[in-house]
């Protein structure tokens, strides 16, 4: 039987970066995915599902060497951020004062397989793509698992880093809370050839919201929040007719729209683990807690799961039952409370922009416009939304 410090299941954005933190650590993990290895070069084309990345986790990325292995041009860098009401004279425009940015939008496939080519670098590491865990046993020492390749290994941790329809999770009997927004994110890529450089642009409407991310060379990616009964139609329309909706929807000129992509959906759901830890089996990302995408906070959340388990981590004995327990409450507490924050934050949001009372409409445009003269509180919200 191989035996592992800690055994990951999940090879995507989180459960990567979260492994190869922990082997830059000392830890040995073991990596499964039920996919075959993430591939990625300058030719991959332009994949719709992209991540707000905030710039602490640029500069983690960097610390791991994990920006080593992307390809520099296909990172949207971006600056400044642009928010306006479509219902009021409400807008907020953030410029960063520095050559820092606050973030960049990359490709989800584009980070996925940068940090498993760093992966495979760490003499630390073991994968197994093209596998999962078939059953596991947890207890309050070790954990054993045996693959579907008929594999087995024994580690003092057990890392679900497996999406929202996590498969350990459901097995493992851990209830979730969930909340169906009954809305959907249409996605797709544009091109506009006036639109304000390395600035990310986002329009409010009755419906929701419409993001313009900025990837480069005048291409957006866009996350059309809409009602479920009418993404169909804007999924099938004609694409003239779409363009001509989807301006309607931003309101501002920014020169010639050209979609370049394909058009998606995916539903909009704010779903939250009772619990975090179950024994040792650890729940992180999107298979302890999805949000709104409201602010694109989803992958960084995930991120820092990872990073405030290995950091809690780092000086316990993983024989030891107690330390290992007393670590997995801090994280449990620390994390959710983290969590909770973000998801209450993105519904006040989310309902105080969709809401078509009179006094609200007012109470939206004067504050965002105060909020738009007062600097300090600029700074403030501007250094949130890079965190």
């Amino acid at each position: 039987m191989n035996k592992t410090d800690v055994i990951v299941s999940g090879a995507g954005m989180v459960g990567a970066i979260t492994a190869l933190t922990l082997a830059k650590s000392g830890r040995s993990v073991s990596l499964i995915d039920q996919a075959e290895a993430s591939q990625f070069n300058a030719t991959t084309p332009l994949q719709l599902r992209v991540s707000a990345v905030s710039q602490r986790n640029l500069a983690l990325l960097s610390e791991l060497g994990v920006i080593d292995h992307m390809q520099q041009q296909r990172l949207g860098h971006y600056q400044h951020m642009s928010v306006w009401d479509n219902r009021s004279t409400g807008a907020l425009d953030f410029n960063h004062s520095t050559e820092l940015s606050l973030g960049a939008i990359i490709e989800n496939q584009h980070i996925t397989a940068a940090t498993q080519s760093a992966l495979r670098e760490s003499p630390l590491v073991q994968t197994y793509f093209g596998s999962q865990i078939k059953q596991w046993e947890s207890t309050p020492r070790k954990v054993k698992v045996e693959l579907t390749d008929g594999s087995a290994m024994e580690a003092g941790l057990l890392l679900v880093a497996e999406g929202a329809n996590s498969f350990i999770r459901t097995k493992a009997g851990i209830p979730t809370h969930l909340k169906d927004y009954k809305q959907k994110g249409l996605v797709c890529h544009i091109r506009m050839n006036d639109a304000p450089e390395s600035t990310a642009l986002q329009a409010f409407n009755a419906t929701g919201p419409v993001g313009l991310l900025p990837l480069n060379e005048g291409l957006f990616s866009v996350v059309w929040t809409l009602p479920n009964d009418q993404v169909d139609y804007w999924l099938k329309v004609d694409e003239e007719k779409f363009i001509n909706g989807l301006q309607a929807h931003i309101n501002r000129s920014f020169g010639q729209i050209d979609l370049i992509s394909k058009r998606a959906a995916f539903p909009l759901q704010q779903m939250n683990a009772k619990q975090y830890y179950q024994e040792r089996l650890v729940l992180l990302g999107d298979a302890a807690h999805t949000v709104h995408p409201l602010a694109g906070q989803g992958v960084n959340l995930g991120i820092a799961d990872g990073q405030c388990l290995a950091g809690l981590m780092s000086e316990v004995n993983l024989r030891s039952e107690d330390e290992v327990l007393q670590a997995l409450k801090k994280y449990q507490r620390q994390r959710k409370a983290e969590v909770f924050k973000t998801s209450e934050m993105m519904n006040v949001i989310h309902h105080l922009f969709i809401s078509e009372s009179a006094p609200i409409k007012m109470l939206r445009a004067f504050g965002m416009n105060r909020l738009n003269q007062i600097n300090p509180i600029k700074q403030w919200l501007m250094s949130q939304a890079g965190s």
